[in-house]
């Protein structure tokens, strides 16, 4: 993920909550608990629509159970979300996240890639005062994507086939497309393709999508719930190798957040209840119907029975 996902557009929200004074943690034996602890929940989100509609999800299925609760969305990329929800004073203590790029932020040596090896290793790598819920099977991952006529022009069906004539072709994303795994510093390292050039645009948003259009770029990162893809007739460039990691939804919380019993149980259902199919409807609904956020999380909410 996510870093998905027209999406990627927002700046860095501020966010200011109050915040209780540790109070004698360590002699109540609770070893490794923060030394500052939120009154409320807060959730956070990050600046693309699909991160906001599932921390939306998220606080309105806390609400419904009588939690004190409250959303701050658009906190920016996962450089910046996360070090609000690390350490002795978060502003934020519930995130959604995606369990492969959330791995790959504290640990980018990942041997095995499958869903069960990537969630134990990520729990060996998170801060002690974090953790994640259950995993659900909604996914949302990278797709490296050409349109129709680039594959045809140089027979592209996976990602290696780039290499030969990636010298030829411009390819264009966000700025962390260019240095992560899933993006250029992966198809380097791991399959030799190294680009003519490349352009800072946006993560799947419009920028990206009329550039990839009007072939100022070839080559580009969008996201599997994003329908742009099936709209435009893109190909999405197979993976042998597995540069692009599981993206399965995946709640995180931190040790000293209130009402954990409870948090837990609830984010639990909504990841229980979560798929693709369902996370890439409500992207659209948002994205291209221009329904409110709050009214897509809403209906879901009501349908999943969560409220």
């Amino acid at each position: 993920m996510p870093e998905a996902l027209s999406m990627f557009r927002s700046p860095l929200a501020s966010v200011a909550v109050a915040l209780v004074a540790a109070t004698g943690i360590a002699g109540c034996g609770l070893v490794g608990a923060s030394q500052s602890q939120l009154e409320t929940v807060v959730v956070g989100s990050a600046d693309f629509t699909e991160s906001q509609i599932l921390g939306e999800i998220y606080t309105q299925a806390l609400d419904a159970k009588g939690v004190e609760v409250e959303h701050q969305p658009n906190i920016g990329a996962r450089e910046a979300y996360m070090k609000a929800l690390e350490g002795d004073n978060p502003s934020i203590n519930v995130m959604p996240e995606y369990l492969g790029y959330l791995l790959e932020y504290y640990d980018p040596n990942i041997p095995d890639t499958s869903v069960p090896a990537v969630t134990r290793q990520l729990g060996r790598a998170l801060p002690q005062e974090l953790e994640t819920l259950q995993v659900s099977q909604a996914t949302d991952e990278d797709a490296i994507v050409v349109t129709q006529e680039t594959a045809r022009r140089y027979d592209l069906k996976t990602i290696g086939d780039l290499a030969p004539v990636a010298d030829q072709l411009v390819a264009g994303g966000s700025p962390e497309f260019r240095t992560r795994r899933a993006g250029l510093a992966g198809m380097r390292d791991v399959y030799g393709v190294e680009f003519k050039d490349f352009k800072t645009l946006d993560a799947g948003g419009s920028l990206s999508e009329k550039a990839l259009l009007s072939n100022q770029i070839q080559v580009s990162d969008f996201f599997t719930t994003q329908s742009v893809i099936e709209e435009n007739d893109w190909v999405i460039l197979d993976d042998p190798k597995d540069i692009i990691l599981p993206g399965n939804v995946v709640p995180v919380i931190r040790d000293d957040i209130p009402d954990r019993e409870t948090v837990e149980e609830t984010l639990n259902a909504v990841s229980e209840a979560l798929t693709t199919e369902k996370l890439t409807q409500m992207v659209k609904s948002v994205d291209e119907d221009k329904e409110p956020i709050d009214n897509v999380a809403e209906e879901f909410v009501q349908q999943e029975g969560l409220g």
